[in-house]
């Protein structure tokens, strides 16, 4: 079977395309500063979004790719004669798999029958989750009709947990008042939050971060326990990897898990995130 994968950079996916062994498209979200439009993680990088962002007195824009970035790219794999699946962030946090539905649209009817849309119901981390649980099953040659059914199964388990070191991006967008922003700050209030399905909601408020990190723990430990061969997946907004080990060293060792594997937020999930945020997904 000849197969192609597309996401769209809400995955934050961090690969070299050019070495892969089958075709992978990440379609680019929009990130826009004022009157400067860019495209996700194409002509802005992760450390340049940052930096502007801690110095703009109001947050970025985001908006999904246009629904002709998306029939572009799937008429170019179904040119090749590939069927295509889309894995894309959950149409409750992003308009984006209704622009990819659009962009099928666009594709003659036959060509429309080779490409399957896939809602994660999540994004950054659990998309790559999907994805890489779709290659594998590739390679083993299933069909996209078993990969899809499997996949609705595993994302119906996904989980984000995520605690922010800043409430400053809460209050730029409106969410809270400069007030509260002001008062959260001087308490050293850190909120811990779960997506889930697309759904946001803050489970947690800690008095610092190591209140936070000991709950993250708890959380980890127990799916863990639970799944002892499962890869660790992270996800954060820090400079670096070297730091988010740092974060956990007192806690727990890393070393302990199969693999664990470190995705740092882009542009897309980085705006509500702010910086510093740290967190992992469950499946």
């Amino acid at each position: 079977m000849n197969l192609s994968f597309i996401v769209d950079s809400a995955s934050d996916l961090k690969i070299d395309l050019k070495k892969l062994d089958f075709s992978l498209t990440v379609v680019p979200l929009n990130v826009q500063f004022g009157e400067d439009h860019y495209l996700d993680g194409v002509n802005i990088t992760e450390d340049e979004f940052y930096k502007r962002m801690s110095i703009e007195p109001e947050l970025p824009k985001t908006s999904q790719p246009s629904p002709q970035s998306f029939y572009e790219a799937f008429q170019k794999e179904v040119d090749k004669g590939h069927d295509v699946l889309y894995i894309g962030i959950s149409s409750n946090l992003s308009g984006t798999v209704q622009s990819a539905t659009i962009g099928k649209s666009m594709l003659n009817e036959d060509e429309q029958e080779k490409v399957t849309i896939l809602d994660s119901g999540i994004a950054s981390g659990g998309v790559q989750i999907l994805l890489n649980e779709a290659i594998e099953m590739a390679r083993e040659g299933k069909a996209l009709s078993e990969i899809v059914s499997n996949l609705e199964k595993t994302k119906s388990g996904i989980k984000a947990y995520v605690l922010l070191e800043t409430l400053e991006n809460l209050k730029k967008g409106g969410r809270i008042s400069a007030v509260q922003g002001a008062i959260a700050g001087m308490l050293n209030i850190k909120p811990m939050i779960s997506i889930i399905d697309g759904v946001v909601e803050t489970i947690g408020k800690f008095r610092g971060s190591k209140k936070g990190l000991a709950k993250m723990k708890e959380f980890i430990s127990d799916w863990k326990e639970e799944n002892p061969e499962k890869t660790l997946y992270l996800i954060h907004s820090f400079p670096s990897t070297e730091e988010v080990k740092k974060e956990f060293d007192e806690l727990f060792s890393l070393s302990s898990f199969p693999k664990v594997i470190y995705t740092r937020f882009g542009s897309t999930i980085g705006t509500y995130s702010s910086e510093k945020a740290i967190g992992f997904v469950a499946y």
